[in-house]
């Protein structure tokens, strides 16, 4: 199975995307028993679709529904599972997966507000979305930060990876302030605050203010991991968010023993 993604890869590099859809869908044949179907759409991207959801990605996306399930639920709602009825802020929502888990625990009487703040990549969450049929998600392309105004956003070429800017060099999306965003919404209770935003959390963090009391829980996504692997220093951001976390009234719990470096620097925080 490496092999002939490996040959796929290769060949959705040199635009043979369509082609690459096809052999993704006979090498899937056995391990789904038919139930993920590849494609294309007409901008290009990458469709993986199947039962519970369809996922719209720039890039190669093979990951079944009960795979990024459980990942969600391990990463996101380890703190705290969402139920029916709730309404999730998913921050850094990329091309939707865990918009798609979200909207599926919170059921048609809850709600999911899915943030993303690069263009192209919101696109593909908008589409994730509309081909999910997922009526109780509303997705935002804009910047969370401490104030209003306008952000920059680098294209580092990885849907995964986009980050907030300072100075020139991005794309321009309009920036706010996560309190002002749910006063404007009039969301008034906020059952989980779900945040990754490589490196940007402290600014984010901080436009929470009074909105906080609306926020029973969050997750929050540090990325200390990557300047202790020789990154940009500015992503060491735990020394930071969590004395604003613990100001607001959350405790937190962290989770250093977990296998992966990044669930290391979480933040799961819950109020009194």
């Amino acid at each position: 199975m490496s092999l002939v993604f490996s040959v796929g890869d290769r060949l959705d590099r040199v635009g043979l995307r369509r082609l690459v859809a096809r052999l993704a869908t006979q090498a899937y044949r056995r391990r789904s028993r038919g139930k993920q179907k590849f494609s294309v759409d007409r901008e290009g991207r990458w469709v993986n679709c199947q039962p519970e959801a369809s996922v719209v990605s720039p890039t190669i996306h093979t990951t079944s529904y009960a795979g990024f399930h459980d990942w969600v639920l391990d990463n996101w709602c380890w703190g705290y599972l969402p139920k029916e009825g709730d309404v999730v802020v998913d921050v850094g929502a990329g091309i939707g997966e865990e918009a798609i888990v979200f909207s599926h625990l919170v059921g048609p009487t809850g709600g999911v507000i899915s943030i993303e703040a690069h263009p192209a990549t919101f696109a593909c969450l908008k589409e994730t979305v509309r081909r999910s049929g997922l009526t109780n998600v509303t997705p935002l392309c804009i910047a969370l930060s401490s104030t209003e105004g306008v952000a920059q956003i680098a294209d580092v070429g990885s849907h995964l990876t986009s980050s907030i800017v300072i100075g020139s060099g991005g794309t321009e999306v309009p920036a706010r302030s996560l309190a002002s965003l749910l006063a404007e919404l009039d969301v008034r209770n906020v059952a989980l605050l779900k945040m990754n935003i490589e490196g940007a959390e402290r600014l984010a963090v901080r436009g929470i203010g009074p909105a906080a009391q609306r926020i029973a829980n969050v997750c929050i996504s540090c990325h200390d991991f990557l300047a202790e692997r020789g990154e940009d220093e500015a992503l060491r951001t735990k020394r930071e968010v969590e004395p604003m976390l613990e100001s607001f009234g959350y405790r937190l719990r962290t989770r250093p023993d977990h296998s992966d470096a990044w669930v290391r620097d979480y933040f799961y925080g819950s109020r009194a």
